[in-house]
């Protein structure tokens, strides 16, 4: 029976000693005319630095020493054109020619870029796409070849001759297309 009421007065201790979720005090009850105006909540502007009614982010640190980062110029939008080069510049015969080289010349790049083309065969249908990254800041020009294969490919042995497209986009945005011809 000690046992027991020494372990009921050591609980009594121990939750005496513990605070948490109690408060010590009632909150204090304060009634209009004592020190406060009855005006009801604040709105937002009246709490917020500024005057403002949108909280904002503090303005970013700056570092001694560091400088400043120039301000963002309007950069005009990349530019594109292309031309098919050698063979294939001219309308020229299925069996006449190895390859179809197309230039492609772009400028306007900020930093990395990804150049898409596609070869469109003739009557609208999708033959073939590739991509490559280019590299230029804004000011610079990059000129980019592609080859489509003509002899010995689905090109010559299902005689797809007549007019091609070759469309260029660059980060996803046409920017050029050219046509080449094949007759038969």
């Amino acid at each position: 029976m000690m046992r027991a009421l020494v372990a009921m007065l050591a609980g009594a201790v121990l939750l005496s000693a513990c605070s948490e979720g109690v408060s010590p005090q009632p909150p204090p009850t304060v009634t209009p005319g004592q020190g406060s105006d009855d005006t009801g909540p604040l709105a937002p502007t009246d709490v917020l630095a500024g005057g403002g009614s949108v909280a904002r982010p503090p303005p970013e640190a700056r570092v001694e020493g560091e400088e400043e980062a120039p301000p963002a110029t309007n950069l005009p939008p990349p530019k594109g054109s292309a031309v098919v080069v050698g063979p294939g510049s001219e309308p020229v015969g299925l069996s006449e020619v190895q390859q179809v080289d197309v230039d492609f010349v772009v400028s306007g790049i900020r930093g990395r870029g990804e150049v898409d083309v596609e070869f469109i065969a003739p009557g609208g249908r999708p033959y073939e796409k590739r991509s490559r990254t280019v590299e230029a800041a804004p000011e610079e020009t990059r000129t980019l070849r592609f080859s489509l294969p003509v002899a010995g490919t689905l090109v010559t042995s299902s005689r797809m001759t007549g007019t091609w497209q070759v469309r260029f986009f660059l980060d996803g945005a046409q920017l050029a297309t050219t046509p080449f011809t094949l007759e038969p």
